[in-house]
């Protein structure tokens, strides 16, 4: 009988390997397995077999008399350890593959990536039809023509240890032109559950007079030449729409945009929270309706040339404004307008705002910020400008007439407009300039807590 420590049995750390090591074996002979989304969506099963093995354990010491087995061994440790390094390496390799499909990114132990084409038979549809093109990873260019038919050139793309075994899993993937209830729709079709295994490029020419509904979750999105109304849904990708006939509507989570001449509205909203959205570039021109932008968009505004409304919600400011003949320029620290009608409401946080050639009445707050404001006709309707902490710039042509009042609470007023019936003050820490001046003119309130405010006179 022997009165030394009984080994125990450390269950975890072999069932631990025997998973591990089916999942590395398994990828070898299917590798679009996902081996890094597996461990991304799957990783509580390793808490459940150390569980159940900590459980046998235990059971199996209190029945040989021995002493509670630890928690957790350091060669346990080291063993989870080593896996999880292995494993973010994996998850790193297939979030960049899911995000970004065109980045090179194939080194060993990963795979090297082969496409293949194919075109389907082209259709004959309708003028005004409706076609729904969509795919889960790779870019959708659609372009209208004159022509009744509507032709499809899809790119699929793989990636494996050799040619044959990625065009073993493009085999898998299939792109199909189908009708139902009226709308034509073209799509891959995959015929196994190789997530993202296969990315399908689409490229379609359809009639001009189509309306168009484009989606994918990783590609760019680009469409040109289309007279009917466009609809865009992409989740990681840049959206290019040119020489639209119609309606624009754009939902999107990631990537840049470029919009030109809309003849109808156009409406682009987010689909994320803020901390999942990467910074992006918008440019947009030459609308002919509304411009509406409303959700979580962080980076540049590039905006010229909209007919009508103006309304942008976004976490840098929000904005309303009508007949846009300049342009609006936004991006870190600067918000600047040129060149707009009224009404117009602007609220930003941390922004330097300039507003050139305003027209109408105007309301703007902001904090943390300047504001230079200038009027190239004399201002007929009310005009409040309010900053917490920030300096003030007014400037109105030498024969406007209005009635003012400007506050500063600790800072100066200062104005080129003087009169018997403007009356400066200052009171400890606080500067007014209040009174009329002119005939009859519409009332203008500016106030700033920490910051001068300058009435200027332009010729």
């Amino acid at each position: 009988m022997s009165n030394g420590a009984q080994p125990r049995s450390h269950l975890f750390s072999g069932l631990l390997l025997i998973l591990i090591g089916g999942v590395f074996l398994l990828s070898r002979f299917d590798p679009a397995l996902g081996i890094g989304h597996l461990f991304r969506v799957y990783w509580p099963v390793l808490l459940i077999l150390w569980g159940v093995a900590k459980l046998i354990d235990y059971v199996a010491a209190q029945s040989a008399g021995r002493s509670r087995p630890p928690l957790l061994t350091g060669g346990e440790a080291a063993l989870l350890i080593l896996i999880a390094f292995i494993a973010s390496g994996f998850v790193f390799h297939d979030w960049i593959r899911d995000r970004y499909p065109d980045f090179d990114f194939e080194m060993p132990p990963f795979h090297q990536s082969y496409t293949q084409t194919r075109d389907l038979p082209p259709q004959t549809i309708p003028a005004g039809a409706h076609v729904d093109i969509e795919t889960g990873r790779g870019d959708v260019v659609v372009t209208g023509s004159d022509g009744p038919a509507l032709s499809v050139h899809a790119v699929e793309s793989a990636s494996g240890r050799s040619e044959s075994a990625a065009r073993d899993l493009m085999k898998g993937v299939d792109v199909v032109l189908e009708q139902t209830a009226g709308v034509y729709r073209v799509h891959p079709v995959q015929k196994d559950n190789s997530r993202w295994a296969v990315g399908v490029e689409l490229n379609v020419i359809l009639p001009k007079t189509a309306s168009v509904t484009a989606s994918s979750s990783r590609g760019d999105i680009r469409i040109t030449g289309i007279s009917g109304s466009v609809e865009v849904r992409s989740l990681s990708g840049d959206v290019e729409v040119r020489d639209a006939g119609s309606d624009v509507a754009i939902e999107m989570q990631k990537g840049d945009a470029q919009i030109a001449r809309v003849a109808g509205n156009l409406r682009i909203t987010g689909r994320a929270n803020l901390l999942d959205v990467a910074n992006v570039s918008m440019d947009i021109s030459d609308v002919s309706g509304d411009a509406t932008l409303d959700g979580p968009f962080i980076g540049t505004l590039r905006m010229r040339n909209v007919a009508k409304a103006i309304q942008c919600t976004t976490p840098w400011a929000t904005l309303a404004t009508n007949k846009l003949a300049g342009r609006i320029e936004v991006d870190a620290g600067d918000m600047s307008i040129s060149d707009f009608g009224g009404p117009t409401r602007i609220t930003a946080r941390a922004k330097d705002i300039n507003l050139q050639n305003a027209a109408g009445s105007l309301d703007v707050s902001n904090r943390y910020g300047d504001i230079s404001v200038s009027y190239a006709a004399p201002p007929r309707e009310e005009i409040n400008i309010t900053s917490d902490s920030g300096n003030i710039n007014l400037t109105l042509p030498s024969k406007s007439s209005f009635e003012i009042s400007a506050v500063s609470r600790s800072g100066d007023v200062e104005s080129d407009f003087q009169n018997a019936s403007l009356k400066p003050s200052r009171d400890e820490e606080t500067s007014r300039f209040i009174g009329k001046f002119g005939t009859v003119g519409p009332t203008i309130s500016i106030a700033t807590s920490y910051g001068t405010i300058r009435l200027r006179k332009s010729p």
